[in-house]
C-alpha cells in the first residue's frame, strides 16, 4: 500500500515538471541562447521561491528522521509542493502562450526519457526519499533539462542525415 501512495505521489510531480518544461520548450524555441539572454531571464529560468518549499521539506526530512509517521508527512508534503507549483504555472505571468512545434514532440519524448530515470531509481531502491530530492532537483533545473534534450535531438538529427 505504501508503494502504491508513493507511486501516486509522482502524479502531482509530473503535471508540474512536464508544465514547466513546455513552458521552457516554447522559450528556447523563441529566443537563441546567450549570456545576456540567460542574465536577463536568470530568474524565469531559476525559480527560486520555489527552493523555499524545496527548503521545507528537507527541513522536515532532516531534523524529524525518527519520528512516528515522518514518512507520510514526507509524501504529502512532496504532493501538496508540487500540486502547489502546478496550479501556481496557471498564474504564472512568464508562462508562454506559445503553441508547440511538431518537432518538439521528439524533444518531449527524450525529456520523457530522462524523467523515467528517478522513477527506475525509486523501482530498483525502493529509496523515495532520494528520489523525492532528485525530482524537486529536475523541477528546479527544468531548463537545463530541457536545453540538453534539445541538445541530443539535434545530436541525433546531425547523425540521421550523416547516413
Amino acid at each position: 500500500m505504501k508503494n502504491l501512495i508513493i507511486y501516486l505521489t509522482f502524479i502531482p510531480w509530473y503535471l508540474y515538471f512536464q508544465s514547466a518544461c513546455k513552458n521552457a520548450l516554447k522559450d528556447l524555441n523563441k529566443n537563441k541562447i546567450t549570456k545576456t539572454w540567460i542574465k536577463k531571464n536568470f530568474m524565469n529560468i531559476f525559480h527560486f521561491d520555489n527552493l523555499i518549499l524545496f527548503a521545507i521539506f528537507t527541513f522536515f526530512s532532516k531534523n524529524y528522521p525518527n519520528a512516528n509517521q515522518i514518512w507520510l508527512v514526507e509524501i504529502l508534503l512532496f504532493t501538496v509542493i508540487n500540486l502547489f507549483l502546478y496550479l501556481n504555472r496557471f498564474y504564472d505571468k512568464n508562462n508562454s502562450k506559445d503553441k508547440l512545434e511538431i518537432k518538439d514532440i521528439s524533444i518531449a519524448l527524450i525529456i520523457l526519457l530522462l524523467t523515467l530515470i528517478p522513477i527506475v531509481f525509486y523501482v530498483s531502491t525502493r529509496n523515495y526519499l532520494v528520489t523525492y530530492y532528485v525530482l524537486f532537483g529536475y523541477s528546479f533545473f527544468n531548463y537545463v533539462i530541457v536545453f540538453i534534450s534539445k541538445l541530443i535531438y539535434e545530436l541525433l538529427i546531425k547523425i540521421i542525415r550523416r547516413k
